[in-house]
């Protein structure tokens, strides 16, 4: 429409077609140069999850800063692209205040395990008259490491060796059986009052527990096949990740051995993590690797990836 008006006043030397296209340039000039104000010094920091699977929704936090000390920014989108292919995450911020700061939290799924990197956040903005829509670089695209999905397992799903509960030793623990009874002494914990016999003695009487010893579970993962379908290698990984968070939930001390090396028997959440990075970091092979030779007394879980669930034992 610029071009048009201009062409026109040139050919006609009409005065009032040259002011509307004076009119419109500085329209043009003002909108550039209070876009790239807006722009300015805006910094965003971003929050990753914990933890990320495959397949689950994960939610990120962006912190956006205006750095600036005394004008605001007005109309910024910000946005990231889902890894998934699904629809982008997008905000709208109206005014951000000079020295202050907003956050957004939004949702990224990935369709794939390992490390990613995110696709990166985008600052754009259309102020003020929505001529020139001026954006960012992606931005805070950091790689992500990606478990394989985890997911409650079904009756039918439990190894065997998961079954036998754990054994007792003949002392003082926080184990299930009883051990003793006691009186009860100030600084007990009054969940553990035994009352049925308090009652029939008439004084406080407190129960003690056995100690058990943790359960040792080896999960054994032997290499696929050649021609192993990619997607039952997945699925595998998968309940190989769901075993092993169902074993270290319940108590259970869990080691991983493959091809490549063995994560020695460990509990917790953070002993869960480095087994899920391992499993998440596993590359097939082009060939089936031999097993390490590792001398345990534990209760062995072996799956064999790419054939379904694979053989179980227990030792």
């Amino acid at each position: 429409a610029t071009f048009a008006v201009g062409l026109a006043a040139t050919n006609t030397g009409n005065n009032l077609l040259y002011l509307i296209l004076a009119m419109m340039l500085s329209f043009m000039a003002i909108s550039g140069v209070l876009s790239e104000q807006t722009m300015r010094r805006v910094r965003l920091q971003r929050e990753v999850p914990r933890r990320l699977f495959v397949g689950a929704p994960g939610t990120f936090g962006v912190r956006l800063t205006n750095g600036k000390r005394r004008l605001p920014s007005y109309a910024l989108h910000v946005a990231e692209a889902d890894p998934s292919g699904g629809p982008p995450a997008l905000r709208f911020f109206l005014k951000v205040g000079p020295q202050t700061r907003e956050r957004w939290t939004y949702s990224l799924t990935f369709p794939r395990r390992g490390r990613q990197y995110l696709p990166g956040l985008r600052v754009s903005t259309r102020f003020p008259f929505g001529v020139f829509a001026k954006s960012s670089r992606p931005i805070q695209s950091h790689p992500v490491l990606v478990y394989p999905a985890v997911r409650p397992l079904g009756p039918d799903e439990v190894p065997a060796a998961l079954e036998p509960g754990w054994r007792e030793r003949h002392r003082r623990g926080r184990g299930a059986g009883l051990y003793n009874l006691r009186p009860y002494r100030p600084g007990d914990d009054p969940r553990r009052l035994h009352w049925k016999t308090s009652a029939r003695t008439g004084d406080l009487i407190l129960t003690e527990h056995e100690e058990e010893e943790r359960p040792r579970i080896c999960l054994v993962l032997e290499d696929p096949a050649p021609d192993a379908a990619a997607e039952q290698v997945e699925a595998d990984l998968s309940y190989a990740a769901s075993v092993t968070a169902h074993a270290i939930r319940r108590g259970a001390l869990v080691g991983l051995v493959t091809a490549e090396s063995f994560t020695d028997f460990g509990v917790g959440e953070a002993h869960l993590d480095r087994i899920l990075e391992r499993l998440a970091l596993y590359a097939p092979p082009a060939m089936p690797r031999p097993l390490p030779a590792i001398a345990n007394d534990a209760r062995e879980v072996r799956l064999r990836l790419g054939v379904g669930r694979g053989k179980e034992a227990a030792a």
